[in-house]
């Protein structure tokens, strides 16, 4: 079985310059990262569901996980993710559950970031930490998703 997601089900959204265009000062919270939308359709849920061996095809409810992994698919395509920045995890809210048939937005903003200075053995080490909202709501406004990725940004970054 094919388990490439069909990504034409997807259309992204957003100003030219990329988050990863952006110098660490440049970073101010609520600085808008596009996003994208995609329609949740039967054969996709069927092969999310197959691929991570879950269960739920999606009669009532569709599988929380596809909504995130399409999400993430998004924060590729909007380069949200930084070479060499680790990812150091997520807060996820899950409101209403997402139907075969919506049509689900996802957008992406800086939530915040910080700099956290430490002295030790007479060096001084600046960590940059970087927090994004993925927010998904269906095509009638409601949420289904809050997510904030947290990330450890790399020393190398300006």
């Amino acid at each position: 079985m094919e388990h490439k997601f069909n990504t034409s089900l997807i259309t992204n959204f957003g100003e030219p310059k990329m988050l990863a265009d952006l110098t660490f000062a440049e970073m101010t919270p609520g600085w808008d990262c596009g996003g994208g939308t995609y329609k949740i359709t039967e054969e996709e849920v069927k092969k999310f569901a197959a691929l991570m061996g879950d269960p739920n095809p999606g009669e009532e409810n569709v599988p929380v996980g596809m909504i995130y992994i399409f999400g993430l698919r998004i924060c590729w395509d909007r380069k949200v993710f930084i070479d060499q920045a680790v990812r150091a995890g997520d807060k996820i809210t899950f409101f209403k559950p997402a139907k075969i048939g919506d049509t689900i937005t996802t957008k992406l903003s800086i939530a915040d970031k910080k700099e956290v200075t430490k002295e030790k053995d007479g060096k001084v080490r600046v960590t940059k930490f970087l927090y994004v909202n993925m927010n998904s709501t269906n095509q009638n406004g409601e949420k289904i998703t809050d997510i904030v990725m947290s990330f450890l940004l790399p020393r190398t970054m300006k």
